[in-house]
């Protein structure tokens, strides 16, 4: 799963639109928009801004809802 698809996954359960995420991350809902749709990626302190309000680790953002029992 890619990030982006990570990102509109944790964004709907949610059930927060676009806007109200760049809202929270201080960035455009167009930035929103080319994160989800992989046609961009975040910078890192936005990464980690989104890991908090999604409440996931780093990892699991990235490498989505498997990565937590993934084999080290």
């Amino acid at each position: 799963m890619s990030l982006g698809n990570n990102i509109y996954r944790l964004r709907t359960a949610r059930n927060m639109s676009q806007g109200d995420l760049a809202d929270a991350l201080g960035v455009s809902r167009q930035s929103i928009s080319k994160w989800e749709t992989d046609g961009a990626v975040p910078e890192l302190d936005k990464l980690i801004k989104l890991s908090n309000i999604f409440g996931v680790t780093l990892d699991e953002l990235v490498h989505g809802e498997s990565a937590a029992s993934a084999p080290a």
